[in-house]
């Protein structure tokens, strides 16, 4: 979910953005391959849109970014795939929340077919503040179409912390504001772990978050309630 406007946002981050590289308006269910707002330090402290899933400098085909949307911490520096990125081109991802979902249960919500549905919720920070967290990316150039390029990323998870661990069992690698500069600048790998248990808070929101074609506000107003039991 992103919902910041970008100057606010810049302001925040203590960025500038780019202005051929606009920022879309509010979006409340954003899914792999869409563009998703990035800071890197190329060559400063910039914002912009990269695609979610990240497609490696050496790739061939384009179509490997739709199964490389995430990277685990723990082997960030030995897959192929993430290892150029996480030591050449570090980023933060900007973000007012994210969805996990948690198992459909017997009382839970239901499909109009009848069928029990994953229950979408939302973890946003309890502070209210922007989340940063941990990325990396890729400019990626077509080699059946050199001139073409696509900056892509992708988001490192870690273990979940404690408030998290109910619905899934990982997390997004959350960057507070004093770590972000380390992050950036290649400083250690020890800032990819858990948040600390008091950093988020959740809320059930409403299936209709697991289609990517529905938008807006009322995504997140709480979930259908569960059918009577009689």
């Amino acid at each position: 979910m992103a919902t910041t406007p970008v100057a606010e946002l810049a302001s925040l981050l203590g960025a500038v953005f780019d202005p051929d590289n606009p920022v879309p308006g509010p979006r409340y269910n954003i899914a792999p391959s869409a563009q998703i707002t990035v800071m890197d330090r190329r060559p400063r402290s910039t914002l912009r849109q990269a695609q979610w899933g990240l497609i490696p400098t050496w790739a061939r085909d384009a179509a490997i970014g739709t199964r490389l949307s995430n990277a685990r911490a723990e082997t960030l520096w030995e897959k192929p795939s993430f290892r150029d990125a996480a030591t050449r081109h570090r980023c933060v991802i900007a973000m007012d929340g994210f969805y996990e979902w948690a198992p459909s249960r017997p009382d839970g919500p239901r499909s109009n077919a009848g069928r029990p549905l994953k229950r979408p919720h939302l973890f946003t920070r309890r502070d209210g503040a922007v989340l940063s967290v941990a990325g990396v990316c890729s400019l990626w150039r077509d080699p059946a179409d050199p001139g073409h390029e696509i900056l892509t990323t992708t988001i490192i998870t870690c273990d979940a912390n404690a408030v998290m661990a109910p619905v899934h069992h990982r997390m997004p690698v959350i960057v507070e504001h004093e770590d972000i500069d380390e992050w950036l600048d290649e400083g250690t790998p020890l800032l990819l772990r858990p948040a600390a248990d008091g950093v988020l808070t959740v809320a059930e929101v409403s299936t209709r978050v697991n289609d990517a074609r529905n938008e807006g506000p009322d995504l997140l107003t709480v979930s259908e309630p569960p059918p009577q039991l009689f």
